[in-house]
């Protein structure tokens, strides 16, 4: 949950790394996301921004955790290419833990496997051994790995932008409606230093794209929510991709199966027993961390 003192308002991005993309027009809007907010006078039968932020905490308070299959995509200049799969596990569980694998479905091959838990996260390539994995604990900057954002901060970004049952009703505004799209844009955070803009679409109020700002209003993340279902009483996007713009980052994720609140196996969140198993000396600390950490 990014909140105030969230990392990525605060940290250098410069070396972040961890996907790579073609930044995506807006696809949706009442007003265009991305620039100076221009507050207006909300139309008659606009909603209530409570009732908005009310809907967007029952829904989140109702996901405990998923699992689902479909494709995805991980992309960086630090990376032998764009890695790709058609046949992707990603399981997810409260607060921000991640555990995504990626295979290509006519030759069984694992491309990557992502697993991020706590503090602590670890990217492999099995079907390039050449490429070494990276194994770090967050707060700990090494010259040897391209992140300074880590995949849990991404993840996040993707699933749980925001407490929503913590969020305060002065931090939560209601800025535009469009009534024949039933789209609101929504502002949160301080009104000379919001935190985050927000495109939603309701009633039932769904995310559809989402905007991380730092400090100065710079646009840091940006998330779309696409292809709503609802699946055991719970609005879940089964399309969401998250880039950070300035870095030209990007992770996409499609879904075509999803089971949320189901029994989670425990190994797929062992992000130490992976480690091992990938070569890296845990002995040595993370900052050794084996192959790709020095």
């Amino acid at each position: 949950m990014f909140n105030r003192g969230s990392r990525l308002g605060v940290i250098d991005l410069s070396r972040l790394a961890f996907a790579s993309f073609v930044v995506f027009p807006a696809l949706i809007g009442c007003t265009r996301l991305g620039q100076p907010l221009q507050h207006v006078a909300l139309p008659p039968g606009a909603p209530e921004a409570s009732a908005i932020l009310a809907g967007l905490a029952a829904n989140d308070a109702a996901i405990r955790n998923f699992k689902a299959k479909g494709s995805m995509s991980l992309a960086s200049p630090d990376f032998a290419g764009v890695k790709t799969c058609d046949d992707g596990l990603v399981a997810f569980r409260r607060p921000a833990d991640l555990c995504v694998t990626g295979k290509k479905l006519v030759v069984g091959v694992t491309v990557f496997r992502l697993t991020c838990v706590g503090n602590e996260f670890l990217i492999e390539f099995p079907a390039t051994p050449e490429e070494e994995p990276y194994y770090r604990v967050e707060g700990e900057h090494f010259a040897s790995v391209p992140f300074s954002v880590s995949p849990s901060d991404i993840v996040r970004e993707m699933f749980l932008p925001e407490e929503w049952r913590d969020v305060k009703q002065k931090d939560f505004r209601l800025v535009s409606y469009d009534q024949t799209q039933q789209q609101a844009e929504i502002e949160i955070g301080p009104k000379r230093e919001p935190r985050r803009r927000i495109l939603v679409t309701g009633p039932p109020w769904r995310v559809v794209r989402s905007e991380r700002l730092d400090n100065d209003g710079t646009v840091v993340a940006v998330t779309l929510k696409e292809n709503y279902r609802e699946i055991d009483g719970v609005q879940f996007p089964t399309k969401i991709d998250a880039s950070f713009p300035g870095e030209q980052t990007r992770m996409t994720i499609d879904m075509r199966k999803v089971w949320t609140n189901t029994d989670l196996d425990k190994s797929l969140f062992d992000v130490k027993a992976r480690a091992r198993v990938a070569g890296i000396d845990l002995s040595r600390g993370a900052q050794a961390g084996g192959k790709g950490v020095s």
